[in-house]
C-alpha cells in the first residue's frame, strides 16, 4: 500500500472515529435529556394527585387529572394494591408496583414505561406513566440521521486525505523522478528542492549534498584511473621497445648492455609505481582495519629518520627530530609510511644545505566520545611553499606540480593523506 493510500486511510479514519465519538455523546445526551423530563412530568403529575387527595379527602381521580399531557396516564392503588381508579390510556396487565419502588421502567406487551410513584397516607399509591416509544423513535432517527452524516463526511475525508496526502507528497514523486533519471553517466542532474523549508527540503538539500559527494568521487576515480594509465603506458612501451632492441640479433654487446639497464630502470619504475598504487588502494579500501599497536613516539620517528639518512646526505640536508617518548597506538607500518613520504618530500622539494625538522607530541583533543589525546607529527621545511593552485588538490593521487621535474608519480603524500584519514 502506498503512503499516499496509508494518509488517506489514517486521515479517513481518524474522521470517522471522531465523527462516531462525538454522535454517540448527542444520541446519549439527548436521550437522558428526553428521559429526564419525562421523568420530571410524571413526578409533578404523580405528587400533584397525591396532594390533591390528602387535601381534598376525595378518592379517586378527578376530571383535571385524566386531561394531562399526551403520553402520560395515572392509575391509584390502596394499601393491599387493587386498582382504585385509572386513567383510560393505562395499558391492561398493569400490575401493582412493589412497596418503596418510587421509579422503574416497565414493559407492558411490546410497549416499554417509565414509571413514577408518589405513596401518600394510609397507603395509597398514585403512579404515573410515560410511554417511551415517543423517545426511542426520536433516538432512532437521530441515530439514522448521524449514520448518513456521518457516512457523508467518512467519505469525503477520504477523498480529501487522498487529495491532501497527494498534494503533500507531490515533491516526493518529483524528487523520485528525477532520481530515477540520474545514472553514472550523467552526474550533474541534481534533485529538486521544494520551496519551503520543510522536512522534503532538508531531505533534498541532504541528497544533493550526497550526489554532489559521489560526483566528486567519481571525478577522482576517474582521474585516478587516467593518470594511472597514463604512468603507466610510459614505461611499459619503453620496456618493449628495449627488450625489443635486445632481441634483435642486430643488437651490439654496448647496445645490449645499454638497453638492458634501461629495461631495469624501467621496471624498478614500474614496481615502485605499482607498489604505491597498491598502497593507495588497501588503505582506502579498508582503511579502517588498522593494526595497532603500542609504540613510542620518539622510536617511530628515529625509525623514520635513519631510512632518509642516505637522501638527506646526499641533498646536504639536516634532519631534527624532537618526539615525545610516550607510547601511541598506531598502525606502525602505515604511520612510518606517511612520515617517510612527508620528509622525502620535504628533502626533495627543500634547498640544498637547509634544515628538515620532524616533531612528534602528544596533544588533548576533543573526540566524539568526550576528551582525550591525540599524536601530532609535523614535518617543517625551507622550500618555496606550495603554490595557491595546487592547495585543493595536494593530497589527491597523481597531483604534481607545474614546475616538479623531480621522479615520482604524484603518490606520496595521497598515500600520506589516506593512512592519517584511516587513523
Amino acid at each position: 500500500m502506498t503512503i499516499r493510500a496509508r494518509l488517506a486511510l489514517i486521515y479517513g479514519g481518524a474522521m470517522v472515529l471522531t465523527l462516531g465519538l462525538v454522535g454517540a455523546l448527542v444520541w446519549w445526551q439527548l436521550g437522558a435529556a428526553l428521559r429526564t423530563a419525562l421523568d420530571q412530568t410524571l413526578e409533578a403529575r404523580a405528587g400533584g394527585v397525591l396532594t390533591a387527595l390528602e387535601n381534598q379527602g376525595q378518592v379517586g381521580l378527578q376530571e383535571g387529572d385524566r386531561n394531562g399531557p399526551a403520553g402520560v396516564d395515572l392509575a391509584m392503588y390502596d394499601q393491599a394494591g387493587r386498582l382504585i381508579d385509572a386513567t383510560a390510556g393505562v395499558p391492561a396487565g398493569l400490575v401493582p408496583p412493589a412497596a418503596g419502588l418510587t421509579m422503574a421502567d416497565l414493559r407492558v406487551g411490546a410497549a416499554t414505561y417509565l414509571m413514577r410513584v408518589a405513596e401518600g397516607e394510609g397507603g395509597i399509591r398514585v403512579v404515573a406513566i410515560g410511554s417511551l416509544v415517543a423517545i426511542d423513535a426520536t433516538l432512532d432517527r437521530l441515530a439514522r440521521s448521524l449514520l448518513i452524516v456521518g457516512g457523508a463526511a467518512a467519505l469525503g475525508s477520504l477523498v480529501g486525505g487522498w487529495w491532501l496526502a497527494g498534494r503533500a507528497l507531490r515533491p516526493v514523486a518529483a524528487i523520485t523522478h528525477e532520481a530515477s533519471r540520474i545514472g553514472a553517466t550523467d552526474l550533474t542532474r541534481r534533485l529538486p528542492v521544494p520551496p519551503h523549508d520543510d522536512e522534503l527540503g532538508s531531505l533534498a538539500r541532504t541528497l544533493n549534498d550526497m550526489l554532489d559527494r559521489v560526483a566528486e568521487a567519481v571525478r577522482r576515480q576517474r582521474t585516478f584511473v587516467a593518470s594511472a594509465s597514463h604512468d603507466l603506458r610510459t614505461p611499459i612501451t619503453a620496456l618493449q621497445t628495449e627488450l625489443e632492441l635486445a632481441g634483435d640479433e642486430r643488437t651490439t654487446p654496448d647496445e645490449l648492455r645499454t638497453a638492458v639497464r634501461s629495461a631495469h630502470a624501467d621496471a624498478v619504475r614500474l614496481g615502485v609505481l605499482a607498489t604505491a598504487l597498491l598502497d593507495l588502494a588497501a588503505i582506502d579500501a579498508d582503511g579502517r582495519a588498522l593494526v595497532r599497536t603500542a609504540v613510542r613516539a620518539d622510536d617511530l620517528v628515529a625509525a623514520v629518520v635513519r631510512r632518509v639518512v642516505p637522501l638527506a646526505k646526499d641533498r646536504g640536508t639536516e634532519v631534527r627530530q624532537v618526539a615525545e617518548a610516550r607510547l601511541v597506538r598506531v598502525d606502525r607500518v602505515r604511520l612510518e609510511q606517511a612520515l617517510t613520504n612527508l620528509i622525502v618530500n620535504a628533502i626533495a622539494h627543500g634547498p640544498r644545505g637547509s634544515v628538515v625538522d620532524v616533531t612528534a607530541r602528544i596533544e588533548s583533543s576533543d573526540m566524539a566520545g568526550g576528551s582525550g589525546q591525540q599524536l601530532c607529527l609535523e614535518v617543517l621545511d625551507r622550500g618555496p611553499g606550495i603554490p595557491a593552485d595546487l592547495t585543493s588538490r595536494l593530497f589527491e593521487p597523481f597531483s604534481r606540480g607545474p614546475q616538479s621535474t623531480l621522479p615520482g608519480a604524484g603518490l606520496g603524500l595521497a598515500s600520506a593523506a589516506a593512512a592519517v584519514r584511516a587513523h
